[in-house]
């Protein structure tokens, strides 16, 4: 016969069956966790992210530039919206376009760029003020002894590698458009080729001059002035300016819409609107130094509209 042994008092069941309950809910609570999802009420969710794109234009590959510009830009966009921002010097029309384009504003330049992004439906949040007259400016050099006329052709231009022998003349400035020996020498495929090239139509009727192309404005001041290089430069005022200081010539200024501020379509209007605020506020004084201009102003997106009109007619 088995045997059995004596019953455990009421009191200590009673003990065991709640230790065990006890330890059975903490197993439950450890396991559970370990696979719960943060109680937001104990953690502060991570601002969002947005990106400021810039396009520097010709000065595209200043990386220097682009980051002394990008950091201002970025902290007053942040403060104005409340959120992180970053910026990104790698912004053009198709990286804009991008299924995984995260940009919410664009600091850009080349006003072309600027035009095709706001008919893109991107609007346009403010224009900086304009301290030295943009636009594309067509330079040349004096002919030594010959006062109001300037220096085309001859062996200066071996350098460029052109294939058609140019000869060597000095012709008033105002005839400029129709010599045989004018080239122009511009950045390739810029806007500045591309409304200098206009600029030329404008003039003589039949089209635009034979041409020659660098990599940068400063290689066509540099060739014009150290090599002596008897071209027709197309170049931006920040150029020409320094060249005129110098005693070279300037055959005419193109004025072109300056810098702006973009937005994306969809980036809302109450960020929209804060950053213009912000731009046009005490808030921007460090930006606008950086810059060298004096601020900002609504601007329209007609001009832009309106300059792109022009340079395709």
């Amino acid at each position: 016969m088995e045997r059995l042994l004596p019953a455990a008092p009421a009191d200590v069941r009673r003990a065991v069956a709640f230790f065990g309950a006890v330890c059975f809910a903490l197993c439950l609570g450890v396991s559970g966790s370990a696979n719960a999802a943060p109680n937001p009420a104990n953690k502060t969710a991570p601002a969002t992210e947005m990106v400021l794109g810039i396009n520097n234009g010709l000065l595209y590959g200043n990386q220097m530039e682009i980051q002394s510009v990008g950091v201002p830009f970025a902290e007053l966009l942040g403060k104005a919206t409340g959120q992180k921002v970053i910026w990104d010097g790698s912004f053009d029309a198709k990286s804009a376009q991008t299924s995984s384009s995260r940009f919410a504003f664009a600091f850009v330049k080349p006003p072309g760029l600027t035009a095709q992004m706001l008919a893109k439906g991107w609007h346009l949040v403010a224009v900086a003020k304009d301290p030295v007259g943009f636009g594309t400016d067509l330079i040349a050099m004096p002919c030594p002894g010959k006062p109001g006329e300037i220096a085309l052709g001859g062996q200066s231009l071996a350098v460029l590698g052109l294939r058609t022998q140019v000869p060597a003349t000095c012709v008033p400035a105002a005839q400029a458009w129709t010599s045989p020996s004018a080239v122009m020498l511009s950045v390739e495929n810029s806007l500045v080729e591309h409304v200098g090239k206009k600029m030329w139509m404008e003039h003589n009727g039949k089209g635009a001059p034979l041409a020659a192309q660098v990599k940068s404005q400063d290689a066509v001041v540099g060739l014009m002035e150290q090599m002596h290089t008897a071209v027709v430069g197309a170049v931006t005022p920040v150029f020409s300016k320094q060249w005129i200081a110098k005693g070279g010539v300037l055959l005419q200024h193109q004025p072109m819409p300056f810098w702006a501020l973009i937005a994306a379509p969809g980036t809302p209007p109450e960020q929209v609107d804060a950053a213009r605020a912000a731009l046009m506020s005490a808030s921007a004084e460090r930006l606008n130094r950086t810059l060298k201009i004096t601020g900002w102003e609504a601007g329209s997106p007609k001009t832009y509209a309106d300059f792109m009109k022009w340079l395709r007619s």
